[in-house]
């Protein structure tokens, strides 16, 4: 097999979390690529949840729409996964040994999973030797599981490493006796050196290096994790990071921060980044360079916080009252979330001005093998920042907001000798001072307004077989689902181009006119309205050759119902 999808499952709180991640490290250190996504329900303890694995000979991004096999911590777990079993899957149950086919062709087999957890004096185990019969049914080196135990519990001392070990060999020893005819090795995997990141760790490691070094945010559902990483990294290089009180803390503490001269960003999801928008109104009123990152996840309100969706970007495009430049950038894989995290930083100094760094929930909370990220690519640019020896030129004084050519005033560091100014939310004249002049009033909206109609970022968007007459588009995770559904469309001489975009404000609009207009065009996204498409209408004339597809049901579009849609559609 150069593809295998396992999947464990069991109510929150039995370690199913852990389980997966162990095995999913497992299998990338052994050499595969791997690609994961879980599901759980929003609540402490109970409830059903999985973590799901694929590991390929090959580069993906999507984690696969079919199980091999499947762990079963409980019966549950069988009932509501069983759609996605292979005709030929495995599924292993705890219990008395016991091996069965079933009408559909799945092999259920029980093992005493937790009488041997017992025997071996560690009633905890039971999930450890679950895990060394996964190894030993597709051949993994016992041994490796050995080496990654003792790096995994390498604080816990000898006894709980020694525990686990013997709980994995136990598993293994289950299947030599019992499951030897089921035993299917995976292929020997490639030595090539990766990385295993999640898009929430790959945004934290870019905006580091980025020279981000202030964040301030309130917990939450599915962005926790860029604050909790950066709050080991960010005091390491003398950053600072604030888990402040409450969303609109977050807002307002990045702004000063940004303000003083710090690079700085907050991060929430959908709710948090609704109570942010008055504030970003001032960010954007004030010209404060400002990154935010919003992890989506199905609303509103409080909606499906742990599901996935692609539901805020008409939010995005418009938060908070009144009209005010902004950039919105969303990656469409794992590795692109590190590159525009830190070009994200760069855009906000040069254009001085919010911007959005988009991510979905499943990017941000599910992990990917990636190509070793290049940290030589990123470099830091701040834009049009003073010293005191540009001030010291200056004949009429700084003015902050003097109208220039391009729209971008020059600004200065609080403290810099000569470079003392007055900043307000309220509207303003070049020096900065209050003021209700209609005619200062037009020429400060507009200087604010055409300052980014040239912003571009390094790779807006990628393209493939620009000659199609059918063009597919998607952003963030769903282009992976895409990029696999056209795979197959091609298997079957159906050759269709695919458009990522990574840039949707502004809009590309003439480098995407070639690769839209006068085709067919299929945008594929995660919500109920079409916001994609709806925003490409706005800016192409696509009207009568756009179509979309849809889902909003709180889960990942699978490759074959892209591909089934698609095909209904030409």
């Amino acid at each position: 097999m150069n593809s295998f999808q396992w999947k464990v499952g069991g109510q929150q709180g039995e370690g199913v979390d852990s389980t997966g991640e162990i095995f999913a490290r497992m299998l990338f250190q052994h050499g595969f690529y791997v690609t994961t996504y879980k599901q759980f329900m929003s609540r402490i303890k109970g409830g059903h949840t999985n973590y799901k694995i694929r590991a390929t000979t090959y580069p993906t991004q999507h984690a696969g729409d079919e199980l091999d096999m499947l762990l079963a911590l409980d019966d549950e777990t069988y009932e509501v996964n069983r759609s996605e079993l292979k005709p030929t899957a495995l599924v292993l149950f705890d219990g008395d040994i016991k091996v069965e086919g079933t009408s559909e062709g799945h092999t259920l087999v029980s093992l005493p999973l937790r009488q041997i957890a017992k025997e071996i004096g560690n009633p905890l185990a039971k999930n450890m030797i679950a895990l060394g019969v996964s190894g030993g049914l597709v051949g993994l080196p016992r041994e490796e599981f050995f080496s990654l135990i003792e790096q995994q519990f390498s604080n816990k001392g000898e006894r709980i490493i020694s525990s686990n070990k013997l709980a994995v060999k136990k598993g293994y020893d289950l299947v030599q006796d019992h499951l030897s005819r089921f035993v299917q090795p995976l292929p020997t995997p490639d030595s090539t050196r990766r990385m295993f990141i999640s898009a929430n760790q790959a945004v934290a490691f870019g905006s580091l290096m980025a020279g981000c070094r202030f964040l301030s945010a309130y917990p939450i559902t599915p962005a926790s994790e860029i604050m909790e990483w950066l709050s080991h990294e960010l005091p390491k290089v003398g950053g600072t990071i604030m888990q402040v009180e409450d969303e609109i803390a977050g807002i307002t503490f990045a702004i000063g921060a940004a303000f003083a001269g710090a690079r700085a960003m907050t991060s929430t999801s959908g709710p948090g980044l609704s109570l942010k928008t008055e504030a970003l109104g001032m960010a954007g009123m004030s010209e404060t360079p400002l990154v935010i990152v919003d992890s989506q996840r199905a609303g509103p309100s409080t909606g499906l916080p742990t599901k996935f969706e692609q539901s805020d970007l008409q939010h995005i495009l418009n938060a908070s009252h009144g009209e005010f430049p902004r950039i919105v950038l969303y990656p469409s894989t794992i590795g692109d979330s590190f590159y525009l995290a830190a070009e994200a930083f760069n855009l906000a100094e040069k254009y001085q001005c919010p911007v959005f760094l988009m991510l979905d929930l499943a990017m941000s909370m599910n992990k990917t093998t990636i190509l070793p990220i290049d940290v030589t690519r990123v470099s830091i640019q701040r834009g049009k920042i003073l010293g005191e020896g540009d001030l010291k030129k200056l004949t009429e004084g700084f003015q902050r907001y003097r109208l220039t050519p391009d729209g971008v005033s020059p600004r200065v560091l609080p403290g810099t000798p000569g470079g003392v100014h007055v900043t307000s939310s309220n509207e303003h004249s070049e020096s900065g001072y209050i003021t209700e002049d209609p005619e200062i009033r037009t020429k400060m909206m507009e200087k604010r307004m055409h300052k980014i109609q040239s912003a571009m970022s390094h790779r807006p968007f990628y393209a493939t077989q620009p000659e199609a007459q059918t063009v597919v588009v998607a952003m963030g995770s769903t282009c992976g689902v895409v990029e696999e559904a056209l795979q197959r469309l091609a298997e079957e001489n159906r050759i269709l181009g695919q458009l990522s975009l990574q840039q949707l404000h502004p809009l590309p609009v003439e480098e995407l006119r070639p690769y839209l207009t006068g085709k067919r065009v299929i945008v594929v996204e995660n919500n109920y309205e079409g916001q994609l498409l709806n925003w490409l209408k706005q800016h192409l004339p696509i009207h009568s050759s756009a179509h979309s597809i849809r889902q909003y049901d709180g889960n990942p579009f699978q490759v074959k119902t892209v591909v089934e849609k698609i095909k209904e559609l030409i």
